[in-house]
């Protein structure tokens, strides 16, 4: 019976330990955990379990907010790329004395080409080949021929000639601008020519003197021999604001000679002046006038004029 016994007590706990639910082990440490020795003299070391980032829905790492976006996909067809303008190279003189060569190479009956060509060569010192494309012009009348010659002439040395250029340009250039006032002013004190002092106001007092400096310009000359004469004749008028005419007796009993300049020199000359003191009368109302001034050129039949203000100052009353 006792064998029977320890057999039901057997089998009973046998039967107790298969019902009872197994001992849950505790959680091992992991960071306090040794390392695994998997044998004698054998050490495996396992790097430390790096922090998850965070997810996002349906799996993957949540992007960098700092990363550029994703390029954009490239469209098919013509794409257009920058573009830059070369440097553009700066003309030296070669390259324009060529150009003008080229230009007169194929206008050979153009003397204004000619004369541009020549002028290019000139100014490099070809002077020379300058006094060769000259020679060749056709039309002597040409108004840029004498300006180049008397160029050249000056710069071959040959001032003579340069001189008589000179002259025959003057002249002409006198002749189309024609006879006229070049300047007329009230002035102080007069000197020589363009040498003047001119007046600081134009009050003039009653009785006072309207001192005048009067340049003609481009006036004719009378040769005979050696001799040129150039004859000038002035006259005055006085005009008030309502442009009436004053009668002024001093100006009106002014002699030939005090009115005309007859004159006669050794050579020819363009400069000239003349200055005139011309006295108002005493009774003469306070206001604005104007000194009208006229200039005849008896040699070449023409006139010319101007106006030169003035004003004229109460008179003073004595106390």
């Amino acid at each position: 019976m006792r064998g029977v016994g320890l057999f039901i007590l057997a089998s009973t706990l046998a039967c107790a330990a298969c019902s009872a639910p197994p001992a849950t082990p505790p959680h091992p440490d992991l960071a306090d955990a040794s390392p695994i020795k998997s044998a004698p003299g054998f050490r495996l070391d396992f790097p430390e379990a790096s922090g998850v980032s965070d997810h996002l829905p349906g799996g993957g790492v949540k992007p960098d907010t700092d990363a550029p976006p994703p390029p954009a996909p490239v469209k098919a067809g013509v794409v257009q790329t920058k573009a830059e303008i070369p440097l553009r190279k700066e003309p030296t003189f070669e390259d324009v004395l060529k150009l003008q060569k080229e230009i007169a190479a194929r206008q050979p009956a153009s003397d204004e080409e000619k004369l541009r060509l020549a002028l290019l060569h000139a100014a490099a010192g070809n002077l020379e080949e300058a006094e060769r494309i000259v020679s060749t012009v056709r039309s002597k009348n040409n108004k840029l021929l004498p300006y180049v010659e008397l160029y050249l002439r000056r710069q071959l040395g040959d001032h003579k000639e340069a001189g008589k250029l000179l002259a025959r340009l003057a002249e002409e250039e006198r002749a189309a601008a024609g006879f006229g006032i070049e300047r007329a002013e009230l002035v102080t004190r007069v000197r020589r020519f363009r040498d003047f002092t001119s007046a600081e106001t134009d009050r003039v007092a009653p009785g006072g003197d309207v001192h005048l400096y009067v340049e003609p310009r481009n006036f004719a000359l009378q040769r005979s021999g050696d001799k040129h004469t150039f004859h000038l004749r002035y006259e005055w008028k006085l005009i008030d604001d309502r442009s009436v005419e004053q009668a002024v007796p001093a100006w009106e009993k002014a002699t030939g000679d005090e009115r005309e300049d007859r004159v006669t020199l050794n050579g020819p000359t363009a400069e000239f002046y003349q200055s005139f003191h011309l006295p108002l009368p005493a009774n003469l109302a306070t206001g604005h006038y104007k000194v009208k001034i006229t200039v005849t050129d008896v040699v070449a039949g023409k006139s010319d004029r101007t106006f030169v203000p003035i004003y004229v100052m109460p008179v003073e009353k004595s106390r």
